[in-house]
Protein backbone atom coordinates (compact mmCIF):
# COMPACT_ATOMS: atom_id res chain seq x y z
CA UNK A 1 0.00 0.00 0.00
CA UNK A 2 2.68 2.62 1.19
CA UNK A 3 4.64 1.52 -2.23
CA UNK A 4 1.39 2.31 -4.39
CA UNK A 5 0.76 5.94 -2.55
CA UNK A 6 4.72 6.65 -3.35
CA UNK A 7 4.16 5.79 -7.34
CA UNK A 8 0.79 7.52 -7.37
CA UNK A 9 3.07 10.97 -5.58
CA UNK A 10 5.75 10.34 -8.18
CA UNK A 11 3.10 9.91 -10.99
CA UNK A 12 0.87 13.11 -9.78
CA UNK A 13 4.62 15.16 -9.23
CA UNK A 14 5.79 14.31 -12.34
CA UNK A 15 1.85 15.59 -14.23
CA UNK A 16 2.06 18.85 -12.83
CA UNK A 17 6.07 19.12 -13.25
CA UNK A 18 4.63 18.43 -16.82
CA UNK A 19 1.92 20.77 -16.61
CA UNK A 20 3.46 23.73 -15.67
CA UNK A 21 6.79 23.38 -17.82
CA UNK A 22 3.96 23.83 -20.64
CA UNK A 23 2.32 26.69 -19.47
CA UNK A 24 5.35 27.98 -18.53
CA UNK A 25 6.48 27.81 -22.83
CA UNK A 26 3.27 27.93 -23.98
CA UNK A 27 4.22 31.70 -25.07
CA UNK A 28 7.43 31.67 -26.30
CA UNK A 29 7.99 35.52 -26.24
CA UNK A 30 7.68 34.88 -22.45
CA UNK A 31 11.61 35.09 -21.66
CA UNK A 32 12.11 34.73 -18.12
CA UNK A 33 13.03 38.43 -16.01
CA UNK A 34 16.04 37.38 -15.43
CA UNK A 35 17.17 36.94 -19.12
CA UNK A 36 15.86 40.46 -19.52
CA UNK A 37 18.18 43.65 -19.94
CA UNK A 38 17.55 46.23 -17.37
CA UNK A 39 15.43 48.63 -18.83
CA UNK A 40 13.67 51.32 -16.45
CA UNK A 41 11.21 53.64 -17.69
CA UNK A 42 10.50 57.18 -15.99
CA UNK A 43 8.02 59.14 -17.79
CA UNK A 44 8.68 63.05 -16.42
CA UNK A 45 5.81 64.44 -16.16
CA UNK A 46 5.58 67.87 -18.13
CA UNK A 47 1.65 68.32 -17.67
CA UNK A 48 1.93 68.08 -13.90
CA UNK A 49 4.41 70.42 -13.41
CA UNK A 50 3.52 73.21 -16.14
CA UNK A 51 -0.31 73.33 -14.32
CA UNK A 52 1.59 73.31 -11.03
CA UNK A 53 3.12 76.54 -11.68
CA UNK A 54 2.23 79.64 -10.39
CA UNK A 55 0.29 81.60 -12.51
CA UNK A 56 0.82 85.25 -11.03
CA UNK A 57 4.62 84.30 -11.47
CA UNK A 58 4.21 82.19 -14.64
CA UNK A 59 7.30 83.64 -16.70
CA UNK A 60 9.45 83.11 -14.41
CA UNK A 61 7.66 79.63 -13.32
CA UNK A 62 8.12 78.95 -16.89
CA UNK A 63 11.75 79.92 -17.35
CA UNK A 64 12.33 77.05 -14.70
CA UNK A 65 10.25 74.65 -16.37
CA UNK A 66 12.06 75.34 -19.72
CA UNK A 67 15.64 73.78 -18.11
CA UNK A 68 13.62 70.28 -17.67
CA UNK A 69 11.34 70.42 -20.07
CA UNK A 70 12.62 72.07 -23.62
CA UNK A 71 10.87 69.64 -25.49
CA UNK A 72 8.25 71.65 -24.94
CA UNK A 73 8.86 75.06 -23.90
CA UNK A 74 11.33 76.03 -26.63
CA UNK A 75 9.73 79.06 -27.79
CA UNK A 76 11.34 82.54 -26.72
CA UNK A 77 9.55 83.38 -23.36
CA UNK A 78 10.00 86.96 -23.52
CA UNK A 79 8.01 86.79 -26.53
CA UNK A 80 4.67 87.77 -25.62
CA UNK A 81 3.12 85.66 -28.33
CA UNK A 82 4.61 82.89 -26.99
CA UNK A 83 4.15 83.65 -23.44
CA UNK A 84 0.30 84.66 -23.75
CA UNK A 85 -0.34 81.25 -25.24
CA UNK A 86 0.68 79.50 -22.98
CA UNK A 87 -0.65 81.86 -20.30
CA UNK A 88 -4.34 80.83 -21.74
CA UNK A 89 -3.38 77.34 -22.23
CA UNK A 90 -2.36 77.45 -18.38
CA UNK A 91 -5.52 79.22 -17.02
CA UNK A 92 -8.45 77.78 -18.97
CA UNK A 93 -11.05 76.11 -16.93
CA UNK A 94 -11.44 73.47 -19.42
CA UNK A 95 -8.29 72.47 -19.45
CA UNK A 96 -7.81 72.69 -15.71
CA UNK A 97 -10.39 70.68 -15.23
CA UNK A 98 -9.11 68.24 -17.74
CA UNK A 99 -5.71 68.34 -15.45
CA UNK A 100 -7.31 67.47 -12.32
CA UNK A 101 -9.36 64.94 -13.35
CA UNK A 102 -5.96 63.53 -14.74
CA UNK A 103 -4.37 63.76 -11.81
CA UNK A 104 -7.61 62.18 -10.43
CA UNK A 105 -6.58 58.90 -12.45
CA UNK A 106 -2.95 59.72 -12.50
CA UNK A 107 -2.00 60.66 -8.98
CA UNK A 108 1.52 58.43 -9.84
CA UNK A 109 2.92 56.66 -12.72
CA UNK A 110 4.68 53.83 -11.23
CA UNK A 111 1.96 51.32 -12.71
CA UNK A 112 3.01 52.65 -16.56
CA UNK A 113 6.76 52.78 -15.78
CA UNK A 114 6.73 49.16 -14.85
CA UNK A 115 4.87 48.19 -17.87
CA UNK A 116 6.58 50.27 -20.30
CA UNK A 117 10.02 49.43 -18.53
CA UNK A 118 9.04 45.66 -19.35
CA UNK A 119 7.98 45.85 -23.05
CA UNK A 120 11.00 47.54 -23.91
CA UNK A 121 13.24 45.16 -21.61
CA UNK A 122 11.64 42.70 -24.56
CA UNK A 123 12.62 45.22 -27.33
CA UNK A 124 16.10 45.27 -25.75
CA UNK A 125 15.93 41.59 -25.41
CA UNK A 126 15.27 40.90 -29.54
CA UNK A 127 16.87 44.01 -30.37
CA UNK A 128 19.74 45.19 -28.69
CA UNK A 129 21.08 47.80 -30.37
CA UNK A 130 17.44 49.89 -29.91
CA UNK A 131 17.74 53.37 -28.35
CA UNK A 132 15.00 53.70 -25.35
CA UNK A 133 13.94 56.76 -25.88
CA UNK A 134 13.08 58.76 -23.14
CA UNK A 135 9.42 59.27 -21.93
CA UNK A 136 7.42 62.57 -21.56
CA UNK A 137 3.59 62.89 -20.01
CA UNK A 138 1.47 66.13 -20.93
CA UNK A 139 -2.09 67.64 -21.23
CA UNK A 140 -3.19 67.64 -24.52
CA UNK A 141 -7.14 68.94 -24.07
CA UNK A 142 -8.00 65.50 -25.29
CA UNK A 143 -6.33 64.92 -28.68
CA UNK A 144 -7.90 61.40 -29.00
CA UNK A 145 -6.27 61.13 -32.66
CA UNK A 146 -2.85 60.99 -31.48
CA UNK A 147 -2.19 60.07 -28.02
CA UNK A 148 1.14 58.76 -28.54
CA UNK A 149 4.21 60.83 -30.27
CA UNK A 150 7.48 58.94 -30.96
CA UNK A 151 9.88 61.42 -32.79
CA UNK A 152 13.58 60.49 -32.95
CA UNK A 153 14.47 59.48 -28.90
CA UNK A 154 11.49 61.02 -27.39
CA UNK A 155 7.93 59.56 -26.91
CA UNK A 156 5.38 61.54 -25.42
CA UNK A 157 2.24 60.45 -24.01
CA UNK A 158 -1.01 62.56 -23.36
CA UNK A 159 -2.39 61.04 -20.28
CA UNK A 160 -5.41 63.07 -20.83
CA UNK A 161 -6.33 60.30 -23.31
CA UNK A 162 -6.32 57.78 -21.12
CA UNK A 163 -8.58 59.14 -18.18
CA UNK A 164 -11.55 55.84 -18.59
CA UNK A 165 -14.19 54.65 -20.88
CA UNK A 166 -16.87 56.44 -19.02
CA UNK A 167 -14.68 59.71 -18.44
CA UNK A 168 -17.14 62.46 -19.02
CA UNK A 169 -15.52 64.52 -21.04
CA UNK A 170 -15.65 62.18 -24.04
CA UNK A 171 -18.50 62.66 -24.82
CA UNK A 172 -18.55 66.66 -24.85
CA UNK A 173 -15.52 65.90 -27.33
CA UNK A 174 -17.91 63.14 -29.71
CA UNK A 175 -15.61 60.33 -29.15
CA UNK A 176 -17.18 57.44 -30.18
CA UNK A 177 -17.96 54.88 -27.80
CA UNK A 178 -15.83 51.89 -29.58
CA UNK A 179 -12.90 54.45 -29.02
CA UNK A 180 -13.14 55.50 -25.45
CA UNK A 181 -13.61 51.94 -24.85
CA UNK A 182 -9.76 52.20 -25.06
CA UNK A 183 -8.83 54.91 -23.88
CA UNK A 184 -7.65 53.87 -20.28
CA UNK A 185 -4.67 53.72 -18.27
CA UNK A 186 -4.04 49.47 -19.30
CA UNK A 187 -4.26 50.81 -23.02
CA UNK A 188 -1.00 53.19 -22.37
CA UNK A 189 1.73 50.77 -23.21
CA UNK A 190 -0.65 49.11 -26.04
CA UNK A 191 -0.64 52.40 -27.89
CA UNK A 192 3.18 53.26 -26.81
CA UNK A 193 4.32 50.07 -28.62
CA UNK A 194 2.06 50.55 -31.27
CA UNK A 195 4.08 53.98 -31.90
CA UNK A 196 7.05 52.43 -31.45
CA UNK A 197 6.49 49.73 -33.98
CA UNK A 198 5.05 52.32 -36.51
CA UNK A 199 7.69 54.54 -36.34
CA UNK A 200 11.00 52.52 -35.81
CA UNK A 201 10.11 49.13 -37.40
CA UNK A 202 7.19 49.51 -40.05
CA UNK A 203 9.14 48.71 -43.34
CA UNK A 204 7.52 51.49 -45.40
CA UNK A 205 6.30 49.82 -48.24
CA UNK A 206 2.97 51.40 -49.65
CA UNK A 207 -0.54 49.86 -49.03
CA UNK A 208 -2.07 48.54 -52.23
CA UNK A 209 -4.33 46.05 -51.27
CA UNK A 210 -6.57 44.96 -48.47
CA UNK A 211 -3.71 41.93 -47.84
CA UNK A 212 -1.14 44.82 -47.47
CA UNK A 213 -2.72 46.32 -45.02
CA UNK A 214 -3.79 43.20 -42.85
CA UNK A 215 -0.11 41.82 -43.10
CA UNK A 216 0.95 45.10 -41.90
CA UNK A 217 -1.52 45.85 -39.02
CA UNK A 218 -0.32 41.78 -38.26
CA UNK A 219 2.95 42.45 -38.05
CA UNK A 220 2.31 45.31 -35.07
CA UNK A 221 0.14 43.05 -33.57
CA UNK A 222 3.30 40.28 -33.57
CA UNK A 223 5.25 43.12 -32.06
CA UNK A 224 2.98 43.85 -29.28
CA UNK A 225 3.02 39.71 -28.94
CA UNK A 226 7.10 40.24 -28.71
CA UNK A 227 6.75 43.08 -26.72
CA UNK A 228 4.10 42.35 -23.97
CA UNK A 229 3.78 38.68 -24.40
CA UNK A 230 1.47 38.54 -20.92
CA UNK A 231 -0.87 40.79 -21.95
CA UNK A 232 -4.21 39.76 -22.98
CA UNK A 233 -5.13 39.37 -26.54
CA UNK A 234 -8.14 41.80 -26.51
CA UNK A 235 -6.04 44.25 -24.75
CA UNK A 236 -3.61 44.41 -27.79
CA UNK A 237 -6.41 44.20 -30.81
CA UNK A 238 -8.97 46.40 -28.36
CA UNK A 239 -11.74 43.96 -28.80
CA UNK A 240 -14.54 42.97 -25.99
CA UNK A 241 -14.32 39.25 -25.12
CA UNK A 242 -17.52 38.95 -27.09
CA UNK A 243 -16.18 40.44 -30.01
CA UNK A 244 -12.79 38.28 -29.84
CA UNK A 245 -15.24 34.95 -29.42
CA UNK A 246 -17.37 36.43 -32.24
CA UNK A 247 -14.02 36.27 -34.27
CA UNK A 248 -12.67 32.52 -32.97
CA UNK A 249 -16.22 31.41 -33.23
CA UNK A 250 -16.76 32.84 -37.18
CA UNK A 251 -13.49 32.60 -38.37
CA UNK A 252 -14.11 30.14 -41.63
CA UNK A 253 -17.27 31.67 -42.25
CA UNK A 254 -15.45 35.48 -42.63
CA UNK A 255 -12.23 33.62 -44.16
CA UNK A 256 -14.41 32.36 -47.17
CA UNK A 257 -16.65 35.68 -47.36
CA UNK A 258 -13.62 37.40 -48.09
CA UNK A 259 -12.18 34.94 -50.11
CA UNK A 260 -15.13 34.23 -52.20
CA UNK A 261 -15.84 38.70 -53.08
CA UNK A 262 -12.59 38.77 -53.48
CA UNK A 263 -11.63 41.18 -51.13
CA UNK A 264 -8.15 40.21 -50.39
CA UNK A 265 -6.84 41.70 -53.44
CA UNK A 266 -9.29 44.34 -53.36
CA UNK A 267 -7.27 48.19 -53.73
CA UNK A 268 -10.84 49.91 -52.88
CA UNK A 269 -10.21 52.27 -50.02
CA UNK A 270 -13.47 51.74 -48.33
CA UNK A 271 -12.53 47.93 -48.20
CA UNK A 272 -9.22 48.24 -46.78
CA UNK A 273 -10.89 50.77 -44.30
CA UNK A 274 -13.32 48.84 -43.43
CA UNK A 275 -11.90 45.51 -42.99
CA UNK A 276 -9.01 46.88 -41.00
CA UNK A 277 -9.88 50.04 -39.39
CA UNK A 278 -11.10 50.47 -35.51
CA UNK A 279 -15.27 50.39 -35.35
CA UNK A 280 -18.20 49.00 -33.44
CA UNK A 281 -18.31 46.54 -36.05
CA UNK A 282 -17.59 44.96 -39.68
CA UNK A 283 -18.96 46.43 -42.48
CA UNK A 284 -20.79 43.65 -44.03
CA UNK A 285 -20.48 41.01 -41.76
CA UNK A 286 -23.79 42.06 -39.14
CA UNK A 287 -23.76 44.39 -36.30
CA UNK A 288 -22.60 41.81 -33.83
CA UNK A 289 -19.77 41.05 -35.55
CA UNK A 290 -15.87 41.91 -34.50
CA UNK A 291 -14.62 44.86 -35.92
CA UNK A 292 -11.45 45.08 -38.30
CA UNK A 293 -11.34 41.46 -38.84
CA UNK A 294 -9.23 41.76 -41.48
CA UNK A 295 -6.57 43.25 -39.00
CA UNK A 296 -7.05 40.09 -36.37
CA UNK A 297 -6.92 37.74 -39.77
CA UNK A 298 -3.37 39.32 -40.43
CA UNK A 299 -2.61 38.33 -36.91
CA UNK A 300 -3.04 35.15 -37.49
CA UNK A 301 -1.30 34.96 -40.60
CA UNK A 302 2.20 36.31 -39.02
CA UNK A 303 1.63 34.37 -36.39
CA UNK A 304 1.47 31.24 -38.15
CA UNK A 305 4.18 32.44 -40.59
CA UNK A 306 6.29 32.75 -38.10
CA UNK A 307 5.58 29.30 -36.49
CA UNK A 308 5.82 27.50 -39.07
CA UNK A 309 9.23 29.63 -40.33
CA UNK A 310 11.51 30.00 -37.23
CA UNK A 311 14.73 30.32 -39.72
CA UNK A 312 12.97 33.98 -39.74
CA UNK A 313 13.81 36.23 -37.22
CA UNK A 314 11.40 39.19 -36.01
CA UNK A 315 14.01 41.69 -37.50
CA UNK A 316 13.40 39.81 -41.30
CA UNK A 317 9.80 39.90 -40.93
CA UNK A 318 9.51 43.26 -40.65
CA UNK A 319 11.25 43.75 -43.44
CA UNK A 320 9.50 41.45 -45.54
CA UNK A 321 7.39 44.17 -48.24
CA UNK A 322 5.58 40.89 -49.87
CA UNK A 323 2.42 40.16 -48.11
CA UNK A 324 1.26 37.32 -50.35
CA UNK A 325 4.53 35.88 -49.53
CA UNK A 326 3.84 35.53 -46.11
CA UNK A 327 0.18 34.51 -46.76
CA UNK A 328 1.44 31.60 -49.02
CA UNK A 329 3.88 30.35 -46.73
CA UNK A 330 1.87 30.83 -43.66
CA UNK A 331 -0.30 27.85 -45.23
CA UNK A 332 -2.96 29.53 -43.08
CA UNK A 333 -6.18 28.27 -42.88
CA UNK A 334 -8.72 29.26 -40.01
Amino acid sequence: MVVKMKFFKTVLLLAVTVIMFSCKNENRFDIPESDLPDVKIHIKRYGKALFEADTSNLKQELKKLQKQFPLFLNGDLDDTANFNKLYRYVTDTQIIKVYHKTMEVFPGLKKQEKDLSNAFAHLKYYFPDYRIPGVYSYISDIRFEQPVIKADTLLIIALDDYLGKDCEFYPVFNIPRYKTRCMTPANIAVDVMKEVYSVDFFNGNKTRTVLDRMIERGKQLYFLDMTMPRLPDTLKICYTAKQLEWMKNHKRDAWAALLENKLLYSTRFEAIRELTEEGPFTKGFGNNSAPAIGTWFGWQIVRTFMQKNKNISPRQLFRIHDAQKILEQSGYKP
